[in-house]
C-alpha cells in the first residue's frame, strides 16, 4: 500500500502545483491586461480619463506585477484593486471599452490572487521564462527576434519623428508604438529581474536582484523605458527633446541578442592594453604634428591657424586621411610638414586595424575551438588541430 500510495500522492502533488502555476500565470497577465488598456483611453483622450488617473492605474498595475512576481500575492491583489477602481470609476460613467478592459483585468487579478493555492509560483515556471529569455543554443530563440524586432522598429521611428511633416502625419502611429514597446520593455526588464537568481552570480534573492539591477545591460534595459515616463514630467523644452532622444540608446539593447557585439566585445577586452598605447601614440602624435603646424603657418595664416588648439582640427583631418581641405598649409615648409603628417597618418590608422583583426582571429580560433572540442582534440604545444581518435604518440 506504501508503495502504490506514494506515487499517488506525488501526482497529486504535482498536479496542485501546476493547478497553481497557471493560475499564477493567467493573474499576471490579467494585471498586464490592465496596465496595457490603461493606455489606450488615454491615447483616445476618454473623458474623465485624464493624466491623474492613466499615470495611477499604469503605477498599481506596475506595482501588482512586481508583487506577483515576487509571491507577494495578497499586495498584488491590493494593487490590483486600486487600479480597478480607477478605470472602473470612469468605465462606470461611460468610458470606452479601454476602461472597461483595464478595470476587468485588475478585478480578474485579484480573484485569482485570493483563489491561488501559493504564495509564489514554483520554479519550473521560472526556469521556463528564464530560457525564454536567455534561450540557449537549443531553445527557441522567438522572443529574442521579437525584442530585435521591436528595438529596430523603434530607432526607426526615432529617426523618422525628426522629419516635421512625416511627425504631424502619423502622429497616433508613433504614440501607439512608442506605449506598446514601453510596455513590451517594462515587462521584459521586470521579468529579468525576476529570473536573475537563477543566475548563481545574482543568487540571494531581492540582494541578488539588486546586484543584477546595476549591471551593465541591465542599466541599458531601465534607460530604455525611463524616456516615456519622463515626459509626463514638467521639464525645460530642451531637456524634454534630450530626454526624448534619449529613446536612440534602445539600440544599446541589441548587445544582449547579437553574437557578433558580443564577439567585439571580447576583441577589445583581449586588446585593450595595444588599443590604449596606440591611443597614446595617437594622442601625442596629433599635439605634436599641431604644434610644429602651428610655428610653421601661424605668420601666414594667423585666422587659419591662430592657436595649437584650433590647429588640432588640421592635424585631425590630416592625421585620420580625411582632409576636407577647409584649412590648408600655404607656405613651402608648411606644405613640407603636411605631406609628412599625411603619411604618418596612413600609418597611424593602420595600427587599430591590424591589432583588432589579429584580435577577431584569435577569438574566432576560440570559438571555433569551444564547437569543435567534444569532437575533436588539440595539441597541447602547437594547438593543431587533431583528428578523432588521433593522439599525440
Amino acid at each position: 500500500m506504501t508503495g502504490t500510495g506514494a506515487p499517488a500522492e506525488q501526482n497529486t502533488a504535482a498536479a496542485a502545483r501546476l493547478e497553481s502555476d497557471w493560475t499564477w500565470l493567467a493573474g499576471f497577465s490579467a494585471v498586464a491586461v490592465m496596465g496595457i488598456a490603461s493606455f489606450t483611453p488615454w491615447l483616445g483622450g476618454t473623458p474623465g480619463f485624464g493624466m491623474t488617473q492613466g499615470l495611477l492605474t499604469i503605477g498599481a498595475s506596475l506595482l501588482a506585477m512586481l508583487c506577483w512576481l515576487n509571491g507577494r500575492l495578497r499586495w498584488a491583489g491590493l494593487f490590483g484593486l486600486a487600479g480597478a477602481g480607477v478605470s472602473g470609476q470612469v468605465a462606470l460613467a461611460g468610458g470606452e471599452w479601454g476602461t472597461m478592459l483595464a478595470a476587468g483585468g485588475g478585478l480578474v487579478s485579484v480573484l485569482l490572487s485570493l483563489l491561488s493555492r501559493s504564495d509564489h509560483p514554483e520554479g519550473e515556471l521560472k526556469r521556463w521564462v528564464n530560457r525564454l529569455l536567455n534561450p540557449g543554443d537549443d531553445d527557441s530563440k522567438a522572443v529574442d527576434s521579437f525584442i530585435i524586432t521591436l528595438i529596430a522598429v523603434n530607432v526607426l521611428s526615432v529617426m523618422m519623428e525628426t522629419e516635421p511633416q512625416i511627425a504631424s502625419d502619423y502622429a497616433t502611429a508613433f504614440l501607439v508604438n512608442e506605449t506598446f514597446s514601453t510596455w513590451v520593455f517594462s515587462v521584459e526588464y521586470i521579468l529579468r529581474i525576476w529570473v536573475a537568481p537563477l543566475d548563481p552570480r545574482f543568487e540571494g534573492g531581492l540582494k541578488g536582484r539588486a546586484r543584477y539591477a546595476i549591471t551593465g545591460m541591465a542599466m541599458v534595459d531601465l534607460v530604455a523605458i525611463l524616456p516615456f515616463f519622463l515626459q509626463f514630467i514638467q521639464l525645460d523644452l530642451r531637456i524634454a527633446r534630450a530626454i526624448r532622444l534619449m529613446r536612440l540608446l534602445r539600440i544599446l539593447k541589441m548587445g544582449r541578442y547579437a553574437h557578433a557585439v558580443h564577439t567585439l566585445a571580447n576583441v577589445v577586452g583581449r586588446k585593450k592594453e595595444e588599443l590604449a598605447i596606440t591611443t597614446f601614440v595617437s594622442v601625442m602624435l596629433l599635439i605634436l604634428c599641431a604644434s610644429v603646424m602651428y610655428f610653421t603657418e601661424h605668420s601666414a595664416q594667423p585666422e587659419a591657424f591662430r592657436s595649437i588648439p584650433s590647429t588640432m582640427w588640421w592635424a585631425v583631418v590630416t592625421l585620420t586621411s580625411v582632409g576636407y581641405g577647409d584649412v590648408s598649409p600655404i607656405t613651402g615648409l608648411g606644405q613640407v610638414v603636411g605631406a609628412i603628417v599625411c603619411m604618418i597618418g596612413v600609418l597611424l590608422v593602420s595600427l587599430p586595424t591590424g591589432i583588432l583583426a589579429s584580435g577577431f582571429l584569435e577569438e574566432m580560433r576560440e570559438q571555433r575551438r569551444g564547437r569543435d572540442s567534444e569532437v575533436f582534440g588539440f595539441c597541447p604545444h602547437c594547438g593543431e588541430q587533431l583528428l578523432p581518435g588521433e593522439d599525440l604518440g
